[in-house]
Order: structure tokens, then C-alpha cells, then sequence
């Protein structure tokens, strides 16, 4: 199933049900959707600003889309897989809902999404873009978090541990590796304890910046 199938199923699905809503309960829903639609743009305008406010004489030239690049994406355990769980899917954060790599740690050890992708040659900086969360119903309480990192080929370049569901939102700075193939890695990690480690990757994306053409 590709993105626009999933995306019209899902949309189906929402119309059955807004259709036995009562009226008290369509416009607490119209509401919801303004806030939703509000949050988009607040992150599609983060975007955007990095793309404005990109370093003097450089343009963005080339993005890779983690989210439709999965499907040729490798799977691992570093130790066991065991109630490991990896998938595309929509995902809920703080009641924000948005498509985003799915990435439930095993009971040991941790789970890796990796993806081997060139940069064009004519790229000269690379910057991330993505969002971490822990999927709404998932109760971490006390020393139980889970542990967010990303690998670029086998170096650590970003980490953090997270115990709440709210979306963060990152945007990180690469090494340019202008024409290399790369590995990239997203890997989360129980730390000992992957209860309720519904941990995903809100929609990350890779931007490849170069210098400005002019006539």
C-alpha cells in the first residue's frame, strides 16, 4: 500500500465516523482540526524559515524522505529481537497525529533502521529534520525512559532519552559528505526496561544544501 492509499483509507475511515457525531461533538471536532492544522503550519513554516534562512549563497538542492525511503530500509536488533516492532504508520503525540517511523525497542539490547542512501555530489551541507515521540496511551513513569540516537556511518551525531509523549522537533547539522554513499541509522533503546517504549520518528527528513546557481 502506498502513502496516498493508506492516507485515503485513513480519510474513509475518519468521514464514516464524523458521520454518527453529534452536533456538540462536530464542533468540539472543529475545533481539534483548527488546532491540528495550526500545529502543520507551525512546523511546515520551521521548515520553511530553515530554507530562507540557509547559509549565505546556498540553496536547498536535494531532500531524501526517510518515510519513503523505508520500504528498502534494513531492520536489526543489536542483540535480540524480541517484541521489537519497526513499521511506517500514521502515529499520536500529545494528540498531534502525523506519518512517522515507528521504532519499538527490543526487550534487550536496541532496534536500528538503517537506510544506505549517495549524496549528490553537487551538495555541500547537510542538515536533519524530525520529530521524536512516545505514542499516545503509553504510560513511562519513573526510571523507565527510552533512548533516541542517530548514527551517520557508525559515528553518534545526536541522542537523547524521552519519557513523554508530546512531539520534540529537531533540526541537526550532518556532516556534508558531498558524493559519499552513507549509512544512516535511527536506533531507540529500552535502557533495560522497553515497556511501553512506543517510541516513533515524526517524519524525518534529509536536506542537502549547495551554492546558489546564478546567470
Amino acid at each position: 500500500m502506498t502513502n496516498f492509499d493508506a492516507r485515503l483509507e485513513t480519510i474513509n475511515a475518519i468521514h464514516r465516523r464524523i458521520a454518527d457525531l453529534n452536533e456538540q461533538s462536530l464542533n468540539q471536532l472543529s475545533q481539534y482540526i483548527s488546532y491540528l492544522k495550526w500545529q502543520e503550519e507551525l512546523w511546515n513554516s520551521l521548515l520553511d524559515e530553515e530554507i530562507q534562512n540557509a547559509r549565505p549563497g546556498q540553496a536547498l538542492l536535494w531532500q531524501f524522505d526517510f518515510i519513503e525511503g523505508f520500504p528498502a530500509a534494513r531492520q536489526a536488533a543489536t542483540r535480540l529481537a524480541d517484541m521489537m516492532e519497526i513499521k511506517v504508520a500514521n502515529a499520536t503525540c500529545g494528540m498531534i497525529q502525523q506519518m512517522a517511523l515507528w521504532e519499538h525497542p527490543p526487550t534487550l539490547g536496541a532496534a536500528v533502521c538503517e537506510y544506505s542512501l549517495r549524496v549528490p555530489a553537487d551538495v555541500n551541507s547537510l542538515r536533519m529534520r524530525f520529530a521524536i515521540g512516545i505514542r499516545d496511551g503509553a504510560l513511562m513513569v519513573g526510571d523507565n525512559l527510552c533512548a533516541f540516537r542517530i548514527y551517520v556511518n557508525g559515528m553518534r551525531i545526536w541522542s537523547t532519552t524521552k519519557q513523554t509523549n508530546d512531539w520534540e522537533r529537531f533540526m541537526i547539522d550532518l556532516p556534508s559528505l558531498s558524493g559519499q554513499e552513507i549509512i544512516i541509522q535511527f536506533i531507540t533503546d529500552g535502557l533495560g526496561d522497553n515497556r511501553w517504549n512506543w517510541a516513533v520518528w515524526g517524519e524525518p527528513l534529509l536536506l542537502g544544501y549547495g551554492p546558489t546557481i546564478t546567470d
